[in-house]
């Protein structure tokens, strides 16, 4: 079964394939309403149809109590006075059914969906037929609703296996995205629209198409993405919570609606006015989470039918459930969801709430990417000392959409806010018109005007803040010193947790450009948890957030940048409310690229790119483009490479200090690469220079890299200088690389190569094990040539770049009869000199048939040839070793 309404049920039908072909009597599928019952019978009736015939039989609720209504089809034939008859219909049943049968002699398997509307007559008939063992049945029906007694029966008795068919993971949704879609996903959208649906296919189909329609679900460059916020209101949506709603009776509808407005309501409640049948019909019809907590606390198992069922509540009703919720709205609104669903009904039906209240759920709903739902709390606020952080929450949603000249106005740092909001305001504020292009004098003035006569705690950190934003790490380094003297100086109060937290993450960002990675990691794991509060909406501990990722990648702990995920996982913050993902893919592909991992390193950034012209929160879309380009170029795929390199050239686009000259250099190296004429290589030499003699030695050691891995070997005196007093594994890996390569001995390159490779470098490792081989091309001890060659090999595989067995080249065919006869002669182990007194040459005509030879068979040493040529007893390429 091929299609995207089937994707990721193949472990379910192989299952009940393999059931029905091992004779199980009956098989029940059960499941919730559009998690894709009718989609896997389908998919096992293709499985099974090499040794079992099917015939479907469709409940239908308008026949539910019409006896035999449903095998209508099959008794035309039957006389009107026998239709009240079991026998005479089980009887014309069978008849009709073997005259439709195209296989005598194959097995009879009765496909019966939605088994639960099927009247009991019928379902006697067909338990009576699997009973006898004259057919098998597969069955389906959703969760919660009531089979037919005999249908019940036949598992009661042990005559049938049942699944559970259960909503998609998370993968599984990004491969049904994918399918449906006919391309990449990006991993940030198949996640919003899996946890918008909870897995459901029909519910994600639905929000995928209506996203389509709506225009916020966009391809660019062969990426599908969220381009705006997917619409929770859409006819096509509502329709379908419509269908649903119709199924149930008025009192499960009516309770579905309380549990909406009230939500996470309590079980009380909803028994009190509904019993608990009701709820228990509910759960188990899986429209309701089971009750949680000590108080049994009630939610809609898809959040996005709260919407939907908002919009189909008259006002009358939406009146009466306000009565039945309003003792418990104090509750409700204590929760990030239950306030959201309050805030949000409230809204819609015009119920007034105390400002506060739509205050808080406007943060709430920025931070977790509810931008519309954001804008509409916020502009419920109107009293006096709350319109400046309500404010800020349009800011925040304006930057957040890329809207800086908006955000610009929005954000203006205002004495009306305490010191989070003022250091969050302020912070976006810079960055926004830093992204515009300010001229960083002007923005000095307006920032010196604006703060002239406040409190200079936190106004302090806003110019130091500027500092980092312009790049000036030397006025940053001063300034951070004298602001903490201040601090302790002071016989003021003590500073807030925001203004520390903000003072320890511009430390950690000093100390990284220092080289001093471990400490910078441990000063931005401080500041991370100084900022753990959500009153400015993440801005702040995002800000932290991004300069550990940066000091942890620099660092060479990979494993690292995996944390900040989890981190903002944990109360009081929520797993949706990171914001920083797009971000964060581009680490890991700078990650990737610094291991030499070029192929994953692309399959990392070409996505995230697409990601980032939608939202560059903190200004790293020129690195990802740069990083992109040169991981293509290093590929050998110049098209793309140079079309990345014309996006990292697009106008409106400004890159973070903090990783500004380490675009430059991918940049340069890219180009380089693509065009490597002499002007292109000057440009790279020149840009090398300059960060190689500038005061950042973060930016130094990457430029060093690049040169090396430019071919160049001039420098790694330069490598070993910087790197040395620089902590974490990849400076372990320049001292390494500069240390062996001036050594120079075979001995030293294996082991330098072993390092390496064992330290997840495996791009390094390699070229020191091409450089030993290189010393070891005459060696006589052959073992330890064969020794580097395997390590080199292993580099190979790591890298994906090269096969590991042994495979014999197309162009061993065009080798001349002396090539092919030196190099058997140097797969035997002989040296260059030896392979001359055989052959009565010179060792320079060896040399030269070798170096022909490792052309002509794109190898790089004489270890590598036995794999080049597939060497066997019988192949031509092996002389017997005789004088």
């Amino acid at each position: 079964m091929s299609g995207p309404a089937f994707v990721g049920r193949e472990r379910e039908t192989a299952q009940c394939a393999a059931m029905l072909r091992d004779r199980v009597p009956a098989v029940l599928i059960l499941g919730e309403t559009g998690v894709g019952k009718s989609a896997l019978l389908a998919a096992v009736r293709a499985e099974i149809e090499d040794f079992a015939e099917t015939f479907e039989i469709h409940g239908s609720p308008s026949l539910q109590r019409v006896p035999y209504g449903v095998l209508a089809p099959f008794l035309g034939g039957l006389p009107t006075e026998q239709a009240g008859s079991r026998i005479a219909v089980l009887r014309a049943f069978w008849r009709r059914v073997e005259e439709l049968r195209s296989r005598s002699e194959s097995r009879l398997v009765l496909v019966i969906d939605d088994a639960h509307t099927v009247d009991a007559l019928t379902a006697e008939v067909i338990a009576e037929l699997v009973g006898a063992g004259w057919a098998q049945a597969l069955v389906t029906s959703p969760d919660g609703a009531l089979l037919p007694p005999p249908l019940m029966q036949l598992w009661i008795d042990g005559g049938a296996e049942r699944i559970d068919l259960e909503p998609f993971s998370a993968d599984d949704a990004q491969t049904f995205l994918e399918a449906a879609l006919g391309d990449r996903v990006l991993p940030s959208t198949a996640r919003r629209l899996w946890r918008d649906s909870q897995g459901n296919p029909m519910l994600l189909r639905c929000l995928m198409d209506e996203a389509r329609r709506a225009g916020s679900l966009i391809e660019r460059r062969g990426t599908w993405l969220l381009a705006a916020e997917p619409e929770r209101r859409s006819d096509g949506l509502v329709g379908l919570v419509r269908d649903q709603l119709q199924r149930l009776s008025a009192e499960e509808r009516e309770a579905l609606m309380l549990v909406a407005v009230a939500q996470p309501a309590p079980l009380n409640l909803v028994e009190a006015n509904f019993g608990g049948d009701v709820v228990r019909s509910l759960v188990a019809k899986r429209l309701v989470l089971p009750p949680d907590g000590a108080d049994g606390a009630l939610r809609l198992r898809h959040v996005v039918y709260g919407e939907a069922i908002f919009q189909l509540i008259p006002l009358i009703r939406s009146l009466r459930l306000q009565q039945l919720a309003a003792d418990h709205r104090a509750r409700q609104v204590s929760t990030a969801d239950g306030l959201l669903c309050a805030v949000s009904w409230a809204l819609g039906c015009g119920l007034v709430l105390d400002e506060a209240i739509y205050l808080k759920a406007a943060r709430v709903a920025a931070r977790l990417g509810e931008h519309a739902l954001a804008l509409r709390a916020a502009d419920a606020v109107t009293s006096p000392e709350l319109l400046a952080q309500a404010r800020l929450v349009r800011g925040l949603v304006a930057y957040s959409s890329n809207h800086y000249s908006e955000a610009v106005e929005l954000l203006e740092p205002s004495p009306e806010l305490d010191a989070e909001g003022l250091l969050a305001s302020g912070l976006l504020w810079l960055y926004s018109r830093d992204a515009l292009g300010h001229a960083h004098d002007e923005i000095a003035r307006d920032l010196k005007s604006l703060g002239e006569h406040e409190e200079k705690g936190p106004w302090d950190l806003l110019r130091l803040i500027f500092a980092s934003v312009r790049g000036d790490y030397a006025g940053l380094e001063v300034g951070l010193a004298a602001w903490r003297s201040a601090w302790r100086a002071s016989e003021a109060t003590e500073r807030s947790a925001a203004e520390r937290g903000v003072a320890a993450a511009l430390e950690a960002e000093v100390l990284a450009c220092r080289g001093l990675l471990v400490e910078s990691m441990a000063a931005a794991s401080q500041a991370l948890e100084l900022l753990v509060s959500d009153e400015t909406m993440g801005a702040l501990s995002e800000f932290a957030a991004v300069r550990f990722v940066y000091a942890a990648v620099t660092a060479g702990q990979w494993d690292a940048v995996e944390s900040i995920p989890v981190r903002f996982a944990a109360p009081p913050l929520h797993e949706d409310s990171f914001q920083l993902g797009a971000t964060l893919a581009c680490a890991r592909g700078i990650a990737l690229l610094r291991q030499g991992r070029f192929h994953q390193a692309l399959e990392a950034l070409e996505p995230t790119l697409e990601e980032l012209r939608v939202c560059d929160s903190q200004h790293v879309f020129r690195l990802c483009a740069a990083g992109a380009a040169y991981a293509a170029a290093r590929l050998g795929d110049w098209g793309q490479a140079a079309d990345f390199l014309e996006d990292t050239r697009s106008g409106g686009r400004v890159s973070a200090s903090m990783v500004r000259p380490l675009a430059a250099l991918y940049e340069a190296a890219a180009a380089c690469a693509v065009g490597p004429d002499a002007p292109a290589l000057a440009a790279f030499e020149a840009a090398i220079d300059e960060a190689a003699q500038g005061p950042r030695r973060d930016v130094s050691l990457q430029a060093l890299f690049l040169w090396f891995e430019a071919g160049q070997r001039d420098r790694l005196d330069e490598l070993l200088a910087v790197a040395w007093p620089m902590e974490g594994q990849w400076a372990e890996a320049g001292v390494l690389l500069g240390a062996a390569f001036d050594e120079g001995s075979p001995d030293s390159l294996r082991a330098a190569g072993d390092a390496l490779r064992s330290a997840g470098f495996p791009r390094l490792a390699r070229e020191c094990y091409s450089e030993a081989l290189a010393q070891l091309e005459n060696s006589p001890s052959r073992s330890d040539a064969r020794l580097v060659w395997e390590g080199q090999r292993a580099c190979d595989a790591e890298l994906g770049e090269r096969e590991t067995a042994p495979q014999p080249s197309d162009s061993a065919g065009e080798l001349t009869r002396r090539e092919r006869q030196i190099v058997a002669l140097a797969i035997s182990g002989l040296s260059d000199r030896e392979i001359a007194d055989r052959l009565t040459v010179s060792v320079r005509t060896v040399e030269g048939h070798l170096y022909r030879a490792y052309s002509k068979l794109g190898v790089s040493s004489r270890e590598q040839l036995s794999s080049a040529v597939g060497l066997a007893p019988e192949n031509e390429y092996t002389v017997p070793q005789t004088k």
